[in-house]
């Protein structure tokens, strides 16, 4: 099987992370060598970017953080890719494009769409054109009911931030010719299916 970059994005609570396991068999199961990687990553970077999680920093240091564990992720991508790999990405550049707009707009005023093109602008030396992007689109009331057993939530994680992002991903959405959005408000069963029938229609393979 050739190699290839996929990539997962949606807000929290979406089902990303309960979907990438199964999706990853079926994959494996079809004859691809599947690399899964995510961000932030597991490198000092990576560090740097979960921990600004927690703390009060301003939104364009905490965005450029963000780009250069992309960079270094990016390298990452290329390297398994050469070596004939499905690289599958549990969030990429998009997922920064759309929350770090929401932030800046929540942070300093102005319009989300305009920090969404300086974001888009300043990332394109450092990043990769996924084949395909899997948006599990979803309404933030039904993610954030999903994410109500977790003891502390992120400080993107609420209504209003979450509302704005989901908007700044369907924005990207609508000017792109790799993302497609899934209902993610189904069940996960149906879900997969959905992703998965994506995936071999873009990769004209059958899964």
């Amino acid at each position: 099987m050739k190699s290839g970059f996929i990539t997962l994005e949606g807000i929290d609570g979406c089902g990303k992370s309960s979907l990438t396991g199964e999706l990853v068999k079926r994959l494996a199961a079809a004859g691809f060598s599947v690399e899964l990687t995510l961000e932030p990553t597991r490198t000092w970077l990576g560090d740097a970017v979960r921990r600004s999680y927690t703390e009060e920093i301003n939104p364009y240091t905490e965005a450029f953080l963000f780009l250069a564990d992309r960079a270094t992720h990016t390298d990452l991508i290329r390297k398994k890719m050469a070596e004939g790999k499905l690289v599958i990405s549990d969030r990429y550049s998009d997922s920064t494009v759309a929350y770090q707009a929401a932030l800046l707009q929540h942070k300093l005023g102005g319009d989300s769409r305009d920090y969404m093109k300086w974001l888009l602008e300043i990332s394109q030396p450092v990043i990769l054109k996924p084949d395909v992007t899997l948006l599990l689109d979803i309404d933030p009331e039904k993610s954030l009911a999903r994410l109500g057993n977790r003891t502390e939530l992120e400080k993107f994680e609420n209504m209003e931030n979450l509302r704005q992002v989901r908007q700044n991903y369907l924005d990207l959405a609508a000017n792109s010719d790799v993302i497609h959005v899934i209902d993610a408000s189904e069940s996960k069963d149906v879900v997969l299916e959905a992703v998965i029938g994506v995936i071999g229609k873009n990769f004209d393979v059958k899964l």
